[in-house]
């Protein structure tokens, strides 16, 4: 059984790729809400699109890892900047996305963006730090791993100058870790009132307790020592965590 005590969280670079993505594929993929409900991965195909996204959020240089005493990735919180305007950016992701269980999850995620409008909310923002995804391995879940990883995002968020954050959570138990660590619901839509257009079938058919996604916004203190940081596009969001 892994040593729970011996881990580290550091920030995450491009060059960890190759040890985050096996976690994720583990944690993540299969285990996600909306990847469960479309079968976006099984035993035989993975997902090259999700995949690419990891990486992307790796190389905006705001991901934190958390590493166990062998090396290994146990624990990650991608995250990225995300910016007025950048919905559209979005929506044309999605539209050419040729991955069909793929595109019906890159779509409700534009929808959602359109309809939280958090930048509606908050007008004097421009910018948000996006908690885009964080998992936990199995083995180490339970430990407190993934609440440090977002308490640590917080204090990047407070060093970078940025006013918000943003997580927008599909699933039940990322939800309530938001709640607890004091996050602001700003919108809430049951999945089975998301239909595509001329169907009263619901998209994503899910299994208590995930049952609707909600998002969470957190303003963030400024530190006094702040600076400036250029991000880039957000395409996902904050899917699971230790339970």
């Amino acid at each position: 059984m892994a040593d729970t005590r011996s881990y580290h969280i550091r920030r995450a670079t491009s060059a960890d790729g190759e040890k985050v993505l096996p976690m994720m594929q583990g944690a993540f993929f299969r285990d996600e809400p909306l990847n469960m409900a479309v079968g976006l991965v099984n035993d035989v195909e993975t997902c090259p699109e999700l995949e690419q996204f990891c990486l992307e959020k790796l190389k905006e240089g705001l991901s934190l890892i958390a590493v166990g005493s062998n090396g290994d990735v146990v624990g990650a919180c991608l995250n990225g900047c995300h910016k007025l305007g950048d919905v559209q950016q979005m929506e044309a992701q999605a539209d050419i996305c040729t991955n069909p269980k793929y595109r019906q999850i890159l779509q409700f995620l534009a929808f959602l963006d359109r309809q939280a409008d958090v930048f509606g909310k908050f007008p004097e923002i421009s910018k948000v730090l996006e908690i885009h995804i964080v998992a936990v391995d199995s083995n180490w879940r339970g430990k407190g791993i993934a609440t440090a990883l977002l308490d640590r995002t917080r204090q990047i968020a407070s060093e970078l100058g940025f006013k918000l954050i943003k997580a927008d959570c599909t699933s039940y138990f990322s939800a309530l870790a938001m709640r607890k660590l004091g996050a602001q619901c700003v919108f809430s839509m049951k999945y089975v009132d998301y239909c595509a257009p001329g169907s009263a079938e619901p998209v994503f058919k899910l299994e208590s307790p995930h049952t609707a996604v909600q998002t969470f916004v957190q303003m963030v203190p400024r530190a006094p020592d702040a600076v400036k940081h250029n991000g880039v596009h957000k395409t996902g969001c904050l899917h699971e965590l230790d339970r």
